[in-house]
């Protein structure tokens, strides 16, 4: 939907593309929520190294669960973004029928009235 700004350029939100994007969002949402559900499926114990490092599990649980923690957050955030991308294009279009709806109305008021490219 093109607009003309005050210096006379075109101003355009590109709602279908937002629409498009929040899509995208949600497809690596689940791509991240397929690899969150494959970390709760996976364990390691001391026999995965063998004897000499048997160690490592040790070390390296803390890490593992820092990065669980990660892909959790990341999901929740990413499913937040997706919701918020949809909000933001619904309000875009919902504000620019109700200006176009009161700007029609203010030209109903015995003026002339103004033609938008709505």
């Amino acid at each position: 939907m093109p607009r003309v700004s005050a210096d006379g350029g075109l101003v355009q939100f590109p709602v279908d593309v937002v629409r498009q994007h929040a899509g995208s969002v949600d497809q690596v949402s689940e791509a991240v929520e397929t690899a969150r559900s494959a970390v709760r499926e996976v364990t390691m114990d001391t026999q995965a190294y063998g004897l000499l490092c048997q160690f490592l599990p040790a070390l390296l649980s803390p890490v593992f669960e820092l990065g669980a923690e990660a892909l959790h957050s990341s999901v929740d955030a990413l499913r937040e973004t997706a919701a918020d991308l949809r909000t933001a294009a619904v309000n875009t279009v919902g504000t620019d029928v109700s200006s176009a709806q009161r700007i029609g109305a203010a030209g109903e008021s015995g003026r002339p009235r103004l033609e938008l490219p709505l």
